[in-house]
């Protein structure tokens, strides 16, 4: 029998997106061992229970009770896929993402038993306005992919444990994570052999208060982060790369919309974040090692019952 997967999918009112995305797994997956975990902390989600009501074999959703970060929605379906399903292999996956080919899970578990120093491996990942990531090779090793759809081994997690969820409620936790991957001897790579849709589009109108979300995270972000050399970084609070496998040059570079806002916002996002600066200095000194999972990958009494 071919290694375990396990589709973490983390949802917040997802409602239609959400049932193609979770559609399009069950639907064009030829791979068979594998299964798909729901993460949704909006437990009144009347369409997703109406929708499966009488869900596959291959579906598990764990609702939860409250609000929580990306990060701490994704730990649990990490948690879940180690300890329940004993997944080798956890694929995160954005609940606004369709998979295009039957192959695709496929595509990616082979190179990652075909390369094992892969620690985190994603796929071309399309958008409507351009390339999360793109390449015409087979495996092409880079610094980030988004967590949109990336596969990860199931070794790095036990190595450095899973997201960080104090990136609240979401945003810079992916590079976060990469970067301890990267630390921790593992390399990065994306494939040309198979593709996902990324229904986001970067352009929509931002509210002031994910004007604030974004860059109180990513001052976070460069305080664990920012090393001597990737001072380029800075930038990303402002502008973001059409494909993040390429380098922060003008022509591959989208202002966010609210660009004027993130700044504005600056000096309120630092305050907040030196309020919490020892923590973050005690993250940043051990950025390989950390986890915010348990050490073991246990789960407590209480998300057991959740589960």
């Amino acid at each position: 029998m071919r290694n375990k997967v396990c589709v973490v999918i983390v949802s917040h009112k997802g409602g239609n997106l959400l049932l193609e995305c979770v559609s399009s797994v069950l639907r064009l997956t030829k791979y068979q061992n594998y299964r798909v975990i729901v993460v949704d902390d909006y437990p009144n989600d009347e369409n997703l229970k109406v929708a499966y009501r009488r869900k596959p074999k291959k579906l598990k959703i764990i609702f939860l009770e409250r609000h929580e970060s990306a990060s701490y929605a994704r730990n649990l379906g990490i948690e879940y896929s180690i300890l329940r399903e004993n997944a080798k292999y956890i694929i995160f996956l954005d609940s606004d993402v369709k998979v295009l080919d039957s192959n695709w899970m496929n595509n990616l578990v082979k190179i990652m038993e075909n390369y094992k120093e892969i620690g985190i491996l994603a796929p071309i990942i399309y958008t409507p306005v351009g390339n999360q990531t793109f390449t015409k090779r087979r495996v092409q090793f880079v610094d980030y992919v988004p967590s949109a759809c990336m596969i990860v081994r199931r070794s790095v997690i036990e190595k450095i444990g899973g997201f960080d969820p104090d990136f609240w409620p979401l945003g810079n936790e992916d590079p976060d994570f990469c970067n301890r991957v990267k630390l921790s001897g593992y390399k990065i790579a994306i494939t040309g052999v198979t593709k996902v849709f990324h229904q986001t589009n970067i352009k929509r109108r931002i509210s002031t208060y994910w004007s604030f979300i974004h860059t109180k995270n990513y001052v976070r972000y460069i305080l664990l982060n920012l090393r001597k050399g990737n001072f380029y970084e800075i930038f990303s609070l402002i502008a973001i790369r059409r494909n993040f496998s390429d380098s922060f040059r003008p022509s591959n570079l989208i202002f966010v919309p609210d660009w004027y806002r993130r700044l504005v916002f600056l000096p309120l996002a630092l305050l907040v974040n030196l309020l919490n600066i020892r923590k973050i200095l005690k993250l940043r000194r051990n950025r390989s090692s950390f986890h915010f999972l348990n050490p073991m990958i246990k789960i407590s009494d209480e998300r057991k019952r959740k589960i």
